[in-house]
């Protein structure tokens, strides 16, 4: 049934909610996990996410997007471990766009994804008017069922 499943992170503890419900269905599908992080056109908004992978005098700008993205694929293979020490296969793919919602969706589709797993942090309020929801926007918009995690939620048994 799902045979490939694509689990978007942005390597949050509320994202790694979602691995073990992504390696169950992959595991119980006989499938493989599509692991994707959507690497924003801003790079600037998300360097605290990968400052630890970083060199600290990255400093001119084309270097500094080669190390931001070496850093991203760096922080993708370690989640891709932690995904495969629940017992599934993985994939990587590190996409860039300006909206990650779209740019998770349209991977989905290009990949040949059944499903998306995605986690969400579960703002309400004036908080998702804001800030929106990646999640909430993948939903609307995927061509696929969307499986979404809030946190807190239990692991799959």
């Amino acid at each position: 049934m799902f045979s490939r499943i694509l689990l978007a992170t942005d390597f949050s503890e509320h994202s790694k909610q979602a691995y073990p419900w992504a390696a169950r269905l992959a595991t119980t599908n006989d499938g493989k996990v599509v692991l994707v992080h959507a690497l924003e056109g801003d790079l600037v908004a998300n360097a605290p996410v990968f400052a630890g992978y970083m060199q600290a005098e990255t400093l001119d700008v084309s270097r500094y997007r080669e190390e931001f993205r070496a850093a991203a694929q760096a922080a993708l293979e370690k989640a891709a471990e932690e995904v495969r020490a629940l017992g599934a296969e993985v994939e990587i793919h590190l996409i860039q766009g300006k909206r990650p919602s779209e740019v998770i969706v349209r991977a989905a589709e290009e990949l040949k994804c059944k499903v998306i797993v995605i986690s969400t942090h579960g703002r309400g309020g004036l908080a998702k008017f804001l800030l929106g929801s990646t999640a909430e926007k993948v939903v609307r918009i995927a061509h696929c069922p969307v499986f979404t995690i809030h946190m807190g939620d239990d692991s799959p048994e």
